[in-house]
């Protein structure tokens, strides 16, 4: 759907145009503050002839000519109606500030289905329902319902949220400038997935942020993160309800260490959307990537601080939160030194002291010298700005980030204050003009430099994703010899195996494999075979296959009354290896996630696993698993054997393709453990749950 006519419209009539308070006369009062367009809007009351001394038209179609967007600050009743008035002056789009839809029950939500069924009849982009609108700060179009202070809000940050009152918080935000403020409210047929699609394409918006309550639309969802990656552009997402996604109990430890909160963030890790952990930090951020000139080339910074307190401190959080510090070389450290008394020291956090921090030329050339370093990559000021005592050392230091940043050569520079304070505007508004962003305190901030120079060295492989095609509901279990074969005939390497429905063809098929062998239960009915005593392992002989055929047999026929059993599993045994599981699970919303940890009897204690959405490259595949923190295991730790981890790559990606190929069959994949060695990777155990035709 075309977005133009509701974002970026040339007509606009406002229906409910009102004088008095509420949505109709609030949203005239901004219309008529804020915009630009003036001579094109059109004010919709019954019962009046003037508003605001402009003519007010009597209804729709009392209007001369078209309209492009109509904003309906009527009660619920009239919003039908009125979008059919509207198609008939060849309307394409609708804000709708009323509420009584999907957000208070049954008769709500069969109103908002009829509201949907009609915007999309009559071909209209409704915005809301039970919305505050939008603002378009690049074309001066304020269709917001909401008053706000009269002050400059344009930048290049386009921000949606279903929440009226969040964008509310953001445009009341001193150190926000928009190109595009959106609250979709219940997203009647356009989604946040839409308008999220149209800010990516949107050439004055530099950055995206967007407070999240729900997917509708994860296939377009993932086309837009997808495009976003491969033009840079950052998107910064909060969502809330990650947990409360309705979804089947797995029945594997795949599934129950993938759900719904995971996969959303293996996604998010997948398109380098930037995740916020609350409010504060998705304003942070998305203002943190709207200041910056350019992205950082590295991760290599250097903190610069004017005491050597606040440099330990800097110290201990640039390594809790994993910010690279720069080894600066011998040449730069003996250039800072002619700079600093005596009594600080170069080391990286720099403790510059005050006699630095005072003189606006001296620092200058510090930075100038860091920023020169190959070493570095970027420079963070760390000091506490305040608004009642705005000392000499503040306005030298901020002084002297605004000069050094005239050279469009320096390296981006951040600033990060100590503690929680009154900022003093004209410092801020300084920093911002120089491209440097003044970030929160602390951990906050360093957290928020961590994520936007994770965001900056990161690199992007596109791969065709594998959303689903339908919805899925019934599911059947395949025993181990189906689950093997199925994977078999994927191109995964299995080791051999056979089946057996007696203690005679157990032992025919044995002299065929060899021993020593493992004996399970063969049963689609029974995932966990151990359970129910339907595993013998080390089978050295024909007198012992016979009597572990016997006892699985027995074992199961008792533990597991209901369970068709058809016979016992053969297969030689393997070499012990590190243990480890590999898994898929198929969410409903963005397909198959591949999981990848620690296996065995830890899996479930220890929970170090890695996600992301099938299919995988190599690249993606070996950053799985080098950051589990169990990855040490499979590198010769404390003197044990370097596993062959290329060979679990390459079981790794196998499956990753077969889960993208079966998007709409494969439901879960347990694979528990593979055991890995030096000289190659195994599968000890498999279980596969597939979707009925």
């Amino acid at each position: 759907m075309n977005l133009n006519q509701l974002l970026k419209p040339r007509t606009i009539a406002i229906v409910g145009a009102s004088e008095k308070a509420g949505f109709g006369g609030d949203t005239t009062r901004n219309y008529l503050k804020f915009s630009k367009n003036l001579d094109q809007l059109y004010l919709v009351n019954p019962g009046r002839d003037t508003i605001f001394g402009r003519r007010a038209y009597h209804s729709l179609s009392e209007i001369e000519g078209d309209v492009d967007l109509v904003i309906l600050c009527t009660p619920q009743k009239t919003i039908i109606p009125l979008l059919e008035e509207a198609a008939g002056k060849n309307c394409g789009g609708a804000v709708v500030f009323a509420s009584g839809y999907g957000e208070v029950g049954p008769e709500g939500r069969e109103r908002q289905r009829e509201l949907v069924e009609a915007a999309d009849r009559l071909g209209i982009a409704v915005m809301g329902p039970n919305c505050a609108g939008f603002a378009n700060f690049v074309d001066g179009i304020f269709a917001f319902a909401f008053l706000v202070e009269e002050r400059e809000r344009g930048g290049n940050i386009g921000m949606i949220s279903q929440s009226g009152q969040i964008v509310l918080g953001g445009l009341d935000s001193p150190n926000m400038g928009f190109s595009h403020v959106i609250s979709s409210g219940n997203s009647c047929n356009v989604k946040v997935e839409d308008y999220l699609d149209f800010l990516v394409d949107d050439e004055d918006t530099k950055v995206v942020a967007a407070y999240m309550e729900g997917v509708t639309k994860p296939e377009k969802l993932v086309a837009a993160f997808q495009k976003a990656a491969l033009k840079k552009k950052p998107v910064v997402v909060l969502k809330t309800g990650r947990s409360s996604k309705s979804q089947e109990l797995a029945k594997s430890h795949t599934g129950s260490l993938s759900g719904a909160d995971k996969v959303l963030r293996a996604v998010f890790k997948r398109y380098g959307v930037v995740e916020a952990g609350d409010l504060e930090e998705l304003m942070s951020l998305a203002a943190a990537f709207s200041w910056l000139e350019e992205l950082p080339k590295g991760e290599r910074c250097v903190f610069m601080n004017v005491s050597g307190g606040e440099a330990g401190v800097m110290a201990d959080l640039s390594e809790e939160y994993g910010i690279r510090l720069a080894e600066m070389q011998q040449e730069t450290k003996a250039y800072l030194k002619t700079l600093v008394p005596d009594y600080g020291s170069v080391n990286n956090p720099f403790d510059m002291t005050a006699g630095i921090g005072y003189n606006t030329p001296v620092m200058v050339q510090a930075m100038e010298a860091i920023s020169k370093d190959p070493g570095v990559d970027a420079i963070v000021v760390a000091y506490t700005i305040t608004l009642e005592i705005w000392d000499d050392t503040i306005s030298h230091m901020v002084e002297a980030v605004s000069i050094a940043r005239r050279d469009k050569t320096l390296k981006p520079v951040f600033w990060i204050p100590f503690i929680e304070h009154t900022r003093h505007q004209e410092s801020a508004d300084i920093l911002k003009a120089a491209g440097t962003p003044l970030l929160p305190t602390g951990r906050y901030g360093c957290t928020a430099l961590k994520k936007i120079l994770d965001f900056a060295v990161r690199t992007f492989e596109p791969m065709e994703p594998a959303v689903p095609e339908g919805k899925h509901e019934c599911s059947h279990s395949l025993s181990e010899f189906e689950s093997l074969n199925y994977l078999s005939s994927h191109g995964v390497p299995v080791p051999p195996q056979a089946v057996a429905a007696t203690a005679d063809a157990a032992v025919e098929e044995a002299g065929k494999l060899g021993y020593p062998l493992s004996v399970k239960i063969h049963s689609r009915d029974i995932q966990h075979k151990s359970d129910v005593g339907g595993v013998k392992l080390n089978i050295r002989d024909e007198a012992e296959l016979r009597a572990a055929f016997a006892a699985v047999m027995d074992n199961c026929a008792k533990n597991a009354p209901d369970a068709r059993l058809e016979g016992v599993l053969l297969k030689p045994m393997l070499k012990y290896g590190t243990e480890m599981i590999i898994g898929v699970n198929n969410d409903r919303d963005f397909g198959p996630m591949i999981m990848v940890g620690m296996g065995g009897v830890f899996v479930e204690l220890f929970k170090d696993v890695a996600l992301a959405p099938a299919p995988l490259t190599e690249k993606q595949a070996r950053d799985m698993i080098e950051s589990l923190a169990s990855y040490p295991l499979l590198n010769g730790y404390r003197g044990g054997a370097v596993c062959d981890k290329e060979a679990l790559v390459n079981l790794l990606v196998k499956i990753s393709e077969m889960a993208a190929e079966g998007k709409d069959k494969v439901k879960e994949l347990d694979i528990n453990p593979v055991f890995i060695t030096e000289d190659g990777a195994a599968i000890a155990d498999a279980l596969l749950v597939m979707y009925d035709d």
